[in-house]
């Protein structure tokens, strides 16, 4: 998955800010291991951070989980993500070693709780872009539960009435709203988008 003609100096202002904020994020994790930082960048432009909290008494909690439940608190929800910057190293390995976020409780939150056209973007503590990729690429072809599970088909039985993004669908997420009728459906029938 990581690209390794990827490596870039970043000339995106935005994502110069949401690596920032990532960057930021990672020094204020409460952790005696690994420092990871995430920054959610939302298409109204807010760019909300996360990190990760390890304790020794309770399961702790990641980074991106962090930075969901701010922005879910906020009123943030589905299709109102647009991207998710990530910072992460492990206290056993070097400044420029990068890992993505955890397959199984972190892509099965944001499968959940975003859309699959996510931008992942994952950078080492320099800032340095590693790789660029959607949460539908990062899942695909893996078998998971963070990719069988939540399934449309679970989402429309079990619907979550108050979770509707407060934003319309956003101009750059129409393509694969008109090609995924997987995503179609998610946001018609769950999501209850405005198509604007």
């Amino acid at each position: 998955m990581p690209n390794e003609n990827l490596e870039e100096i970043v000339s995106d202002e935005r994502l110069k800010e949401g690596l920032k904020a990532a960057i930021n994020a990672r020094e204020r994790a409460k952790t005696f291991r690994s420092k990871v930082g995430v920054a959610f960048e939302m298409y109204d432009g807010r760019i909300i951070p996360g990190f990760n909290i390890e304790t020794y008494g309770h399961k702790g909690n990641h980074a991106e989980e962090v930075g969901l439940i701010v922005a879910m608190s906020e009123g943030y929800n589905g299709t109102d993500f647009k991207r998710m910057i990530e910072i992460f190293q492990d206290a056993g390995h070097d400044d420029v070693e990068v890992f993505p976020a955890c397959p199984l409780d972190c892509w099965g939150r944001l499968l959940e709780f975003t859309h699959p056209y996510l931008e992942i973007v994952v950078a080492d503590v320099r800032g340095k872009v590693h790789y660029r990729t959607t949460l539908k690429e990062m899942t695909s072809g893996i078998k998971p539960p963070a990719q069988v599970y939540p399934s449309n088909k679970i989402r429309l039985a079990k619907p979550k009435s108050n979770i509707t993004p407060k934003l319309p669908l956003d101009k750059s997420l129409r393509p694969a709203y008109d090609s995924d009728l997987w995503f179609r459906q998610y946001c018609d029938e769950i999501l209850k988008v405005r198509l604007d």
